[in-house]
């Protein structure tokens, strides 16, 4: 009888994840970094992107043909995969929140004690502090004891590194550096204090703070079809949700709407940033990738931005939205602050 040999094995559907609406991180663009970053990255831009339009406009029709269901492997960076410098960061964790968990997110946030939290993180040894230790330690609400005010944290963002193999990667990221040797610890206790209130979606990957500076997730083609069937299926699987990201991608940003578009900014942010967060890290499955072997050796020692001061910790909105001038050209993309709290500069 059809069908028999599957008697007594059905499964029901794994229970769809919520889709990720926000992300708690530290913003890299400053007064005083952004004229540095920009400058670099324009540098960066002009020595590795694509000359050749023909092989830009190949990656772009990717997905017209069977061939598209393997990847693409280039030495030259596409244009779409450099991040564009308003939207460089480094995430502390990504959140899926209603409106009432977003207020209290927010309420957190403004209430976290900032100068008691980079005291403690300046007292420990480097490699020793925990998240849980300088949480613990450290009152909810701004304390009123006349605390020393802390130093601020002063980083640089310097050299390029590889997320994957260099001949095979898709994700290319520089991680900033505190001299004090705060940073990292200090980061670690504003992440818990998020944990703990059971804002963040949880991850069990140790933090790695990095800006990343290439993502080929970013490069879709414009002529790309929607994933077949069988794949769908896959979507409740790690290895699926992030191939299933990497198809739809392009589709889902081409539909991004200028800041101020009220259909656009209400739709486009939630897939885009989605691929976005799956397509990041050590298991990201971006269709094209680049031998970076060569792009690494030469901007090893590159400085990106150097002594500029962290100014605040965000909650952004997922998907950076387009800024675009009085002739609608895009001149900025950003991502949307909905709440913030200053540190100390």
């Amino acid at each position: 009888m059809a069908g028999g040999k599957n008697h007594g094995r059905w499964k029901p559907p794994a229970q769809k994840k919520p889709p990720l609406t926000h992300f708690l991180c530290l913003p890299l663009v400053t007064r005083d970094s952004k004229p540095q970053l920009q400058a670099s990255v324009e540098k960066f831009r002009n020595i590795v992107i694509t000359k050749n339009e023909q092989t830009a406009s190949q990656v772009d029709d990717a997905g017209d043909d069977e061939s598209s269901k393997s990847e693409t492997i280039t030495s030259s960076v596409h244009p779409k995969a450099i991040r564009p410098v308003g939207a460089l960061h480094c995430t502390l964790g990504v959140m899926s929140l209603d409106e009432k968990k977003l207020e209290e997110a927010k309420e957190l946030l403004r209430h976290v004690d900032i100068p008691h939290l980079l005291q403690h993180a300046g007292s420990q040894n480097h490699g020793q502090a925990t998240a849980t230790d300088a949480a613990a330690s450290e009152p909810l609400v701004n304390s009123t004891d006349s605390l020393p005010n802390a130093a601020p944290l002063r980083i640089e963002l310097k050299g390029l590194v590889s997320m994957h193999a260099p001949q095979k990667t898709s994700i290319l990221y520089s991680a900033p550096v505190d001299r004090t040797e705060r940073l990292y610890p200090f980061c670690l206790a504003v992440q818990e204090k998020f944990k703990e209130s059971d804002f963040l979606v949880k991850d069990d990957r140790k933090l790695k703070l990095h800006a990343t500076i290439v993502n080929t997730i970013y490069a879709k083609g414009k002529k790309q079809r929607p994933p077949p069937k069988w794949k769908m299926k896959q979507q409740t699987t790690t290895s699926g949700q992030a191939a299933l990201a990497s198809s739809t991608e392009g589709l889902a940003g081409g539909r991004t709407a200028a800041s101020g578009d009220k259909d656009g900014d209400e739709a486009s942010p939630k897939k885009p940033e989605q691929g976005e967060v799956e397509g990041h890290g050590p298991n990201a499955n971006a269709p094209l990738k680049i031998d970076a072997t060569a792009i690494l050796e030469r901007f090893k020692d590159f400085v990106w931005a150097e002594d500029f001061a962290l100014d605040r910790i965000a909650i952004c909105e997922m998907g950076a939205k387009k800024i675009t001038d009085d002739k609608g050209k895009v001149v900025a993309e950003e991502y949307t602050e909905v709440a913030i709290v200053k540190l100390p500069t």
